[in-house]
């Protein structure tokens, strides 16, 4: 069970970002066990188990390592100095799916819906949608717009495929899409009760979640 992040989290995040070598790793590891792995994968356990009972999701989680793909050593460092979990279904690509996560970075946290890599021709389904159901996703869109804590990001199309206005406008044209909230420091984290505002913020984004997937056996394109 999570009972939350504390101060010593903190300072092994700011510890790694500052001395990313394996010497000083060493000397912390149980730090890092202790107070970055083990809370991240209970907060995880316990998001995706409310999660996915809830709502009926075939999902499970994911915990990023902290050791950096030896491919990206050069470049940045033994170690990441950011870690997260992600709730996705499994898929052969997952990365090409929408994926539920949170991630804890020196600065502070982030955690949303994110839809990074999704396919050419997802996002040609999922204009078509738009274009043939739009009160569908309408709906979605203008619940999403009610909240106040997720802002919508994503790389747009250079040109445009179409002009669209309304609740539809800032959708209909990225190729990419997440929905995002971004914290500074983790006071908030180091609370046995951030499973439950992570947990309430996330059933905010189900509804597109559940759309997204939608998508994958959707024969209007």
């Amino acid at each position: 069970m999570f009972t939350g992040f504390t101060k010593k989290s903190t300072e092994f995040l700011w510890g790694i970002r500052l001395n990313n070598n394996k010497e000083w790793f060493l000397e912390n590891k149980q730090t890092y066990l202790d107070f970055i792995q083990k809370p991240m994968r209970d907060l995880a356990d316990d998001v995706w188990t409310l999660i996915a009972d809830k709502n009926q999701l075939d999902i499970s989680y994911r915990v990023a390592r902290i050791y950096r793909d030896a491919r990206r050593v050069k470049s940045g460092g033994l170690y990441k100095d950011r870690l997260w979990f992600s709730l996705e279904k499994e898929h052969e690509d997952w990365q090409a799916t929408p994926v539920f996560f949170f991630e804890i970075a020196p600065e502070g946290y982030t955690y949303g819906l994110g839809y990074y890599m999704a396919g050419a021709d997802t996002m040609k389904k999922f204009r078509a949608r738009l274009d043939a159901n739009p009160a569908e996703f309408e709906r979605i869109a203008s619940d999403l717009k009610t909240q106040n804590k997720f802002e919508l990001t994503g790389d747009e199309y250079s040109r445009k495929k179409a002009e669209k206005e309304g609740l539809l406008a800032e959708w209909y044209n990225r190729k990419t899409l997440a929905m995002i909230l971004e914290r500074k420091g983790h006071a908030k984290l180091y609370s046995p009760k951030f499973t439950k505002t992570l947990c309430d913020d996330f059933q905010t984004l189900v509804p597109l979640y559940n759309f997204f997937w939608s998508l994958e056996g959707d024969a209007n394109a």
